[in-house]
């Protein structure tokens, strides 16, 4: 349940939807990393490598959207 504004609702906003999506495919981008890093099969790399580029271009939407609507400032 979210809170807000002292109303309980059941329902996550846009921005908390965008966050918990960003954040998660930050960390599926990691797990990727260590899995490319550690693979010994050539073909099976090349694969993780292009899923996780898949990952990082979705990751680099979801920043741009957030960071447009002013939800996600760079330092």
């Amino acid at each position: 349940m979210m809170q807000t504004q002292g109303q309980t609702t059941g329902f996550a906003n846009d921005k908390d939807i965008l966050q918990d999506l960003l954040m998660t495919e930050k960390h599926v981008s990691g797990l990727y990393d260590t899995a490319i890093m550690e693979c010994a099969n050539e073909a099976v790399r090349n694969a993780l490598k292009q899923i996780q580029d898949d990952e990082q271009n979705h990751a680099k939407m979801i920043f741009d959207l957030m960071n447009k609507k002013g939800w996600y400032k760079v330092q």
